[in-house]
Order: C-alpha cells, then sequence, then structure tokens
C-alpha cells in the first residue's frame, strides 16, 4: 500500500532519546551494521553559506547548481551513501519504517530539527559534489522556493525575463530529441522529474488550472495556506501551535508550519491526479529536487519566528538522528544541537513581506466548545458558542480515537464556502500506536468568515474512517 504524505499517521509514534549505535549504510534500501562507530561534528567549522530564493539566482549560479544536482543523482556510485537516491532513502526510513533506527521526523516538535539538518547535510554534499568536479563548493548554498511570492514550478528571474521555461523541465529541453547529444550532460535535467503535477504549459499555483472541483478546491486552500498573510499569520501564534503536538504531548500532532504550507505545496507538485508522484509520496518525495527548495523556505520561516520556544536543553532537545558525511561515515546530532550548533546558514531576502516579530497571539481562549461527536460518513453541523470576530482566528480541533482504513481529509465550510481542511491520518494502520491517542489540529481561519456562527465537518465520500471531535476552541489574532 502507497504511503500518502497528507496523512501522516506513522508519526504519531512518541519519540524519545534514541541511544547511539553502531553506523548504518544503506544499500539498495537495506540496513547494515557498519564496522566503525559513529562520530561527532562541530558545524562551527563549516563555512558562512548564505541561501538565496531560487529567483534570485543568476544564470551561472544556476548551472553551478544544477552541476552539483547532476553529479549527486548520476556520477556517484550507487552504493555510495552520499549518492541522491540513497540519501532519499534517509527520508523514506524516517517516514514509512518509522523505529527506535529510524525515529519519526513528522507529526511532532522534531518535524523542524530534523528537516533542517536534513537539508543542511544535503547542502553538504552538493557542495562536495562541485568540489569533486573541480570547482568551488566554499560558497555554495541551498536556494529556496519563496512560494509566497513565487505561485508556480521554481523559475529565475533572468530565465522568465526572456520567456525560458523553468529548469525544472530541463535546462534547455529543446536540446532533448532523444538522438543527439545536449552536450550538457546531466546538467540538463539535474532538476527534472516526470512525476509532477503541473506542467510546462501551466506550472502555475492556480485553480483554473484544474480539471476536478476538489482540485481546483484544494489549490485555493493551497494559495491561502502559502499566502503571506497566512505565514505572518502562524508567525504570531505561541510555539506549542506553531511547532506541533498536543499541549501535553508534542509528539501527536502538526504544527500549524506543516499542517498547511507544508503539506499542500507537497501536494500540489505531487499528488492531485493520483498517489505515485514523486513529492506527494512518503517513500519517494525526497527523490525529487523540489523538495530540498521547498524545506529549506520551511526552515527560512522557522528561522523568522522570534516566540518563545521550548528549552533546546529539556525534552525537545534529547531525540538523536543520523546523517551521512560527505565521506560516507555516519555523523549523529540531537534535536539540541541542530539548533544550538548549526549557525553557519542564512537568508537572503525575498519579495515576499513576512515579518519576522509579528505581535504575538493572545494566549486565552476566545471561546471553547464540548463537542464529543463522531464523524464517520456524514458531514456535522457544529453551532459556534459566538460568531467569529473580524480578526484571524486559531482554530482549534482535539480529537479522540481514531479508526484508520484509509487517506483521511476533514473539510471545514461556513455558509458553504470553503474554509480549511485537516489532514488526520496518513499510511496504513498501525496497532502498535493506540486508538486512544488524542491529537490537537490547528488552522489559521480568514478574517473574512468574520461573524459565522456555524461550521460544517465534512468527511471525504466512501469513508469509513472514525473520528471523535471532542472540544473545538479558538482564539483571535
Amino acid at each position: 500500500m502507497k504511503i500518502n504524505r497528507r496523512h501522516l499517521i506513522a508519526g504519531v509514534a512518541a519519540v524519545g532519546a534514541a541511544q547511539p549505535v553502531l553506523a548504518q549504510t544503506h544499500n539498495h534500501g537495506k540496513s547494515k551494521k557498519a564496522s566503525t562507530k559513529l562520530k561527532s561534528f562541530d558545524p562551527s567549522k563549516e563555512p558562512k553559506r548564505v541561501r538565496k530564493s531560487f529567483y534570485d539566482l543568476t544564470d551561472s549560479e544556476l548551472r553551478t547548481f544544477m552541476k552539483a544536482v547532476g553529479y549527486a543523482r548520476s556520477k556517484l556510485k550507487l552504493e555510495d551513501p552520499i549518492q541522491w537516491d540513497n540519501y532519499a532513502k534517509i527520508h523514506s526510513f524516517h517516514c514509512t519504517e518509522v523505529s527506535a533506527e529510524h525515529p519519526a521526523v513528522h507529526w511532532s516538535w522534531n518535524f523542524l530539527p530534523w528537516h533542517r539538518a536534513y537539508v543542511y547535510f544535503m547542502e553538504r554534499i552538493l557542495a562536495e559534489c562541485l568540489n569533486r568536479q573541480g570547482l568551488d563548493g566554499s560558497t555554495f548554498a541551498m536556494p529556496y522556493w519563496d512560494w509566497s511570492a513565487h505561485r508556480e514550478i521554481p523559475n529565475t528571474n533572468e530565465r522568465k525575463a526572456k520567456g525560458i521555461a523553468s529548469p525544472f523541465f530541463g535546462y534547455d529541453p529543446s536540446l532533448e530529441d532523444m538522438i543527439n547529444p545536449d552536450g550538457l550532460d546531466f546538467e540538463n535535467s539535474a532538476l527534472y522529474d516526470g512525476n509532477r503535477g503541473p506542467s510546462i504549459s501551466k506550472p502555475q499555483m492556480d485553480p483554473a488550472n484544474e480539471l476536478t472541483s476538489d482540485s481546483k478546491e484544494h489549490v485555493a486552500a493551497t494559495l491561502w495556506y502559502t499566502s503571506e498573510e497566512y505565514i505572518n499569520n502562524i508567525l504570531a501564534a505561541p510555539w506549542p501551535h506553531f511547532l506541533g503536538g498536543t499541549v501535553t504531548d508534542r509528539t501527536t500532532g502538526q504544527g500549524l508550519l506543516e499542517q498547511g504550507p507544508h503539506n499542500d505545496v507537497h501536494d500540489w507538485v505531487g499528488t492531485r491526479f493520483g498517489t505515485n508522484r514523486t513529492m506527494g509520496t512518503l517513500r519517494t518525495a525526497a527523490a525529487d529536487p523540489m523538495f530540498y527548495m521547498h524545506h529549506c523556505n520551511i526552515d527560512r520561516i522557522w528561522d523568522l519566528y522570534k516566540q518563545q520556544q521550548p528549552d533546546p536543553k529539556g525534552d525537545w532537545g534529547k531525540q538523536v538522528y543520523e546523517f551521512p558525511d560527505i565521506d560516507g561515515s555516519t555523523i549523529t546530532m540531537s534535536v539540541q544541537q541542530i539548533i544550538e550548533e548549526i549557525k553557519n546558514i542564512s537568508y537572503a531576502p525575498s519579495q515576499s513581506s513576512l515579518v519576522s516579530s509579528p505581535k504575538r497571539l493572545s494566549a486565552s481562549i476566545l471561546h471553547s466548545l464540548s463537542l464529543h461527536k463522531t464523524i464517520a460518513n456524514e458531514p456535522i453541523t457544529v453551532q459556534l458558542p459566538a460568531e467569529f470576530p473580524s480578526t484571524p482566528v486559531l482554530l482549534d480541533i482535539t480529537t479522540g480515537p481514531i479508526t484508520y482504513t484509509g487517506k483521511y481529509k476533514l473539510r471545514i465550510y461556513a455558509n458553504g464556502e470553503f474554509m480549511g481542511s485537516l489532514s488526520f491520518l496518513d499510511g496504513e494502520h498501525r496497532e502498535t500506536y493506540g486508538a486512544e491517542m488524542i491529537h490537537k489540529f490547528s488552522l489559521v481561519v480568514s478574517p473574512k468568515f468574520a461573524g459565522v456562527k456555524e461550521i460544517q465537518l465534512v468527511p471525504p465520500s466512501r469513508s469509513n474512517v472514525k473520528i471523535l471531535i471532542k472540544y473545538i476552541e479558538y482564539k483571535s489574532l
């Protein structure tokens, strides 16, 4: 059974502090013990790297990026742990084969630290790939895709001005005639992936480009979740909502940055026409070069978050993860080390107007409703204790036991208009996680819903999932 990114259940496993073990090397997707012990890593010795918006790359910088990616994908030996597909498998292991050896990296407050390190070590790999080609990788930095400003498959400003398509469809697609060599080696197709939804003729994030009402609705929601307004709202949210989890357990839920912008961009690129698209499937997502630019932007937004966060010297910082070094050995880093020691990265400004220090969300709950209704096959209407105010609203929905049989997205409407959605589940049911797990899901509701007195919770059609909705709470910005 394929596991779809949008509804991750693997991450509900409690994430404890991992103990150092012997190094792992991966060969054709299988792990085996190596004879050397894990080693520590000192990021302070790494060069300073400034990450730019992909749109601001010069053509020379773009070619350098493509040379690095092309080398990692097509030149490194298949058994090399830093070979592109082997590195992508690391994400797969932590998502679809969650275990003590591969702790969960979604649905928890570890989502942001782990992905920060994952992009960071890929950046080092690409710099090394440039060095191996006789190029200077010392200043190389991963570009980020600022989807708040650029609502399309990424392109550079330089290429757009010339009317040239995104290099994610090929540096020069006209040279790919399947007969003659293009003279660009693997550089020409370094960023290409055939399993994406948006096409070269319709690369924009636009509901008008979609064929079905569900797809149109999904893209409209993605435009809201990735908007400057939405991102600035979640930058104002208290850390339990921003990072993910519940009030008492930070390992059992998605934060606002994961729930909306992260998930929906993956889906827009990957799964609008099925569950077999690279970016939209947990098992393959990291094989698409766009994955790293998307997560680089997610990390940039976390870097802008200036509200109080938990102390990484406490429980948050205990989890230990493993990453391959550029020589193929294995590095261990705890969440605390990731947060406190990776300091050589900075972000160049982009065209989006994100606020690094917005006003803080009110800590008090405006209204709370004890519901205790089970959603199964039919929508339910919820009468709110008071109408939504004329400001953005942070809506929390707390659930009780969940019975899983398939992927599940709960849509929320007001007066027949789509308000948002919650992605509850992903993948195969795993009995060991228990049926009594409590989850809290959050989303930011637009001020255009001011005055709304009731909402409709609509499950997907032909679903036999049962979810107990326990509480609904909302706060005003």
